[in-house]
């Protein structure tokens, strides 16, 4: 199978990396698994960095073509699936999987933003919402909390438990690949695939974007009615609420919805 026969590739997002080095391979694991779109989210040492891109060989158009984002909702603004590697799991009320999991979740993601249009061509699949992503932390210390809990899946890897850390670029070709495994699966196979965390009705699903406005009008409101009353608890509070809506996997029109509620709410106390 050729890269150009397989599914829409997923975005690879890293937050916060450190080292160019790093970048430059994790840039080349991608390539190898056929997925080119790298956004990068405050790295360390500024961008571009003259470290990545010897170190991304085959991939150094992916390390040309990335793009720098100043928060994770910025990088995920047209992502409707977003995946977090982590080594450990946490203590969030958030559904995980593994890797290969993971990956036929988010071939059946694909596949159901495709259905009722057999036409569509990849420039105008990926001209719209609905995108996949994969995140990864930084090197020293992966993925905040705060961080995960903007994904919809929370994904690690059941290596030795003695030492299950993986580097950047690792990490990267581990989930790559098994993409580009559950993404050459017979059409019949894949068409089974069910998604915990796609809506069964087919409609939109709000972008990671769109759920941190709604997440960040919601705390506001919340802090002006007084409900944080022991700051100490406010942020394990915020990301569990934020947690309780992505389960859900709101579309865009139910936040919208949820918005309403907001005003009216407000409205009603003032």
């Amino acid at each position: 199978m050729n890269f150009e026969d397989l599914p829409i590739a997923p975005v690879v997002i890293l937050a916060r990396p450190q080292m160019g080095e790093n970048i430059g391979a994790a840039a080349r694991a991608m390539m190898n698994c056929g997925l080119t779109e790298l956004r990068l989210v405050n790295p360390r040492d500024g961008w571009p960095n003259p470290a990545a891109l010897p170190m991304a060989a085959g991939g150094g158009e992916i390390i040309k073509n990335a793009q720098v984002l100043p928060s994770v909702a910025a990088a995920a603004h047209d992502v409707t699936l977003l995946l977090a590697a982590s080594a450990r799991r946490r203590d969030l009320s958030i559904k995980s999987t593994d890797p290969r999991g993971a990956a036929s979740l988010m071939l059946a993601h694909d596949r159901q933003q495709r259905l009722g249009d057999d036409s569509q061509t990849v420039s105008a699949i990926n001209a719209k919402q609905g995108r996949v992503a994969m995140m990864f932390g930084p090197e020293a210390s992966g993925l905040d909390n705060d961080e995960v809990v903007l994904a919809d899946l929370l994904v690690t890897a059941p290596l030795n438990p003695a030492y299950p850390s993986l580097n950047l670029a690792q990490a990267v070709l581990l989930f790559a690949w098994e993409w580009r495994m559950a993404a050459q699966l017979d059409i019949g196979q894949v068409d089974a695939l069910v998604s915990p965390v796609i809506s069964n009705d087919h409609s939109k699903l709000a972008s990671i974007s769109e759920r941190e406005i709604f997440f960040d009008r919601l705390e506001a409101a919340l802090d002006d009615g007084g409900f944080f009353t022991a700051p100490e608890m406010a942020t394990s509070v915020k990301r569990n609420l934020r947690a309780f809506f992505t389960r859900g996997a709101p579309t865009g029109q139910e936040i919208n919805t949820l918005h309403g509620v907001i005003q009216a709410l407000s409205r009603r106390r003032d």
